[in-house]
């Protein structure tokens, strides 16, 4: 198995975008405590970016996605070391009346399935524009939310966790959280992704595919959301 890098994994991720017609912008890598490091930055139609940044325009209102990639640095150091080298950090118990134990193989070790190496997090939305521009009323808003189920359950059939987020609603099957708010113009509202990277059997070409299935769900929700608010 390849060495994995924190900066290589999110090479691969930026390449997956690119090869889904998504362009990147204000990336940014950061640490979260204790043994966490995350990659993250907006994605946008790559043609909506270039007009974008060539400044032929004032604004170009367009929906983004909030792209970022978490990834636990102790599973990544397990992942390049493997069964074999973590085996060399520890011994077994010493077996009862004795004082040491006997030094561990890697045949005596195995990951736990369970364990992720990382995550990758997707969040599609509108821009603020589009949400300025709806009516306030209950219709409209539960509209909104059906609308932006039937997207995510479309375009998220691959992503481990699925999401719809609008501030001051529960879901489309629950409608709104009280009555005031049913009245209120939406605000928050994103489709969220969640695809999970496990620690077992990870590779370039397992965190390709992750990332690929990542990228095209992103640029499928970027025109979802289009149709979304075309829709009224």
């Amino acid at each position: 198995m390849s060495v994995l890098t924190r900066h290589q994994m999110s090479a691969i991720l930026l390449a997956e975008l690119r090869q889904n017609g998504l362009g990147v912008r204000d990336l940014f890598e950061g640490r979260q405590e204790p043994l966490s490091w995350f990659f993250r930055g907006l994605a946008f139609d790559q043609s909506e970016l270039d007009i974008m940044e060539s400044g032929a325009i004032e604004m170009l209102h367009a929906p983004s996605a909030l792209v970022e990639l978490v990834v636990d640095e102790f599973a990544l150091a397990c992942a390049n070391l493997g069964t074999e080298g973590v085996a060399g950090y520890l011994t077994a118990p010493p077996p009862p009346g004795e004082e040491e134990g006997e030094p561990l193989t890697g045949a005596d070790l195995t990951f736990d399935s369970t364990v992720m190496l990382g995550f990758l997090n997707v969040d599609v939305a509108p821009p603020a524009l589009w949400l300025q521009e709806r009516q306030a009323d209950r219709d409209s808003n539960e509209r909104l939310a059906v609308r932006l189920a039937r997207e995510a359950q479309e375009t998220g059939a691959g992503a481990d966790v699925v999401e719809v987020h609008i501030e001051g609603a529960l879901d489309a099957a629950a409608g709104w959280s009280d009555a005031a708010a049913a009245d209120v113009r939406p605000a928050g509202v994103s489709i969220h992704f969640t695809y999970d990277i496990p620690l077992e059997g990870v590779g370039d070409r397992e965190l390709a595919r992750i990332f690929g299935a990542g990228a095209r769900a992103a640029f499928l929700s970027l025109e979802g959301m289009r149709r979304v608010f075309r829709e009224g």
